[in-house]
């Protein structure tokens, strides 16, 4: 069975965690500043399951 992500955190490249949800299916980065994040989409047990790179302009 594959390990469904149940939570978002968002980071700038500082390393800063700037954003946090449980509802992985929308995100609003809305209050963001245009910059460069990454995405961990995590299970339950707060391991990654996977990283993307967000450009928000």
């Amino acid at each position: 069975m594959k390990p469904t992500a149940v939570k978002a955190e968002v980071f700038n490249m500082l390393g800063e965690k700037v954003y946090v949800t449980r509802d992985c299916e929308r995100i609003d980065l809305s209050k963001l500043t245009s910059d460069v994040y990454l995405l961990h989409y995590l299970d339950r047990t707060g391991r990654i399951l996977k990283t993307e790179r967000l450009i928000k302009s």
